[in-house]
């Protein structure tokens, strides 16, 4: 069987981490639950947090403050400093700063725990019954 390329697999990983940030079920700035986003602090350029849901680097936003915060910048790294803490902000801003080149081999171990991650997610909390 064919590996997949690099491309094929950043393209797959980019598709499930937006899904498992907008299963977070509303937007983190307004609270709006409708046309939900993956929005990224860092650009997503930077491997080292492209895929970064813990730190985060992905928030989950509604299509208007994703814009918002796209159209202004400054209130956008403020409001992630203000989210974040900055402790954490300092942490992530040093991250993204390291260059890191993943193999084939990185990107489908990654994939293969983001894929847990989503199936997780999916799953209904323990105890809760079909229809709840």
């Amino acid at each position: 069987m064919k590996r997949p390329s690099k491309t094929t697999l950043r393209n797959k990983l980019d598709k499930i981490v937006s899904e498992i940030v907008r299963k977070r079920g509303n937007c983190e700035k307004c609270k709006s639950k409708e046309n939900l986003q993956a929005c990224h602090a860092f650009s997503r350029k930077f491997n080292n947090t492209r895929w970064d849901i813990d730190a985060p680097n992905v928030f989950c936003l509604c299509a208007s403050c994703h814009r918002k915060f796209h159209d202004n910048p400054i209130m956008f790294t403020e409001w992630v400093k203000s989210y974040l803490g900055s402790e954490r902000y300092d942490l992530l801003k040093e991250a993204h700063n390291q260059i890191v080149k993943y193999t084939i081999d990185d990107l489908l171990t990654k994939l293969g725990v983001l894929e847990q991650i989503a199936r997780k997610k999916d799953k209904p909390p323990k105890g809760a019954k079909n229809g709840d």
